[in-house]
């Protein structure tokens, strides 16, 4: 399998999520084995799980003076299509949330067409189960020829039956059966998420708002939407890692703090 970028830049702006500022992204096509390089305040730098800063209801990335609130999405939708080189230039401080999922990053991306590169794609390859436990949330991943991801909720709750989805990621599936997962918040979370300095950039255009077990606007996507999300955000953090994956991935009512903590796991094993 050969390795992939974009044939030309594209772009998009709007409001980020959580600190609500208008932003712009363009991302560009990039030579083999550049995997992918963000661009913003004056650096450039490769993604990396290292790089994660604060996983507070969202990944947020520092190096130097460039801080990245909530990459996952973006991050996540390159990673779905199976891009493995791109430069990625964020104009401010936060991708922008779009529509609360990764389906505008994807269209996007696709708009701006798809290109193949000379050299063979880069995999990661676990040798050995690895698994992050946290009070009754469980992580693990297991030796798998591809990526297959599994994910089981419980937000009972919040009036939510628990639900498991599973899904082996290929772009096709990744766009049809996951990208267009939005991300999602419980109406008695608001308070709290708003003393934190959270969701300035929230609204029910680009987020699902749970109130008694159902959405306070329209319908769900999909009828386990919000399962849906968290394994679109797996993909995301996962994705900083520089490379395919080969595994399955496991998780039990984890969140970004687990999804990065397997993440650098994997990373710090590879240099050994």
């Amino acid at each position: 399998m050969k390795q992939i970028t974009l044939k030309k830049a594209a772009e998009i702006s709007g409001p980020g999520l959580h600190k609500g500022r208008i932003n712009t992204v363009i991302i560009s096509p990039a030579e083999p084995d550049a995997g992918l390089l963000i661009r913003n305040a004056g650096f450039e730098y490769s993604l990396s799980p290292s790089l994660v800063s604060d996983t507070k209801r969202g990944t947020t990335i520092k190096y130097k003076k460039s801080v990245l609130h909530t990459v996952e999405h973006m991050v996540s939708a390159l990673r779905g299509l199976g891009i493995d080189n791109a430069v990625i230039e964020v104009k401010g401080d936060e991708p922008p949330a779009a529509d609360g999922s990764s389906y505008p990053y994807v269209l996007a991306v696709k708009k701006a067409g798809i290109k193949t590169l000379p050299k063979e794609k880069k995999f990661i390859d676990i040798k050995e189960p690895m698994l992050v436990e946290d009070k009754g949330r469980y992580l693990a991943v297991l030796p798998y020829r591809g990526l297959k991801i599994s994910y089981f909720a419980d937000f009972s709750g919040y009036g939510i039956a628990p639900s498991d989805v599973t899904e082996i990621i290929t772009p096709a599936i990744y766009e049809k059966m996951i990208s267009k997962a939005r991300t999602f918040g419980f109406k008695s979370e608001i308070g709290w998420l708003i003393s934190a300095g959270l969701i300035k950039g929230a609204s029910l255009e680009n987020a699902i708002l749970i109130d008694k077990g159902r959405p306070v606007k329209g319908e769900l996507r999909y009828p386990d939407e919000l399962t849906r999300h968290k394994i679109l955000d797996i993909a995301g953090d996962f994705g900083m890692l520089g490379a395919n994956l080969n595994m399955h991935i496991i998780a039990v009512k984890t969140g970004h703090k687990h999804n990065v903590e397997m993440a650098r796991k994997i990373e710090n094993s590879l240099k050994f």
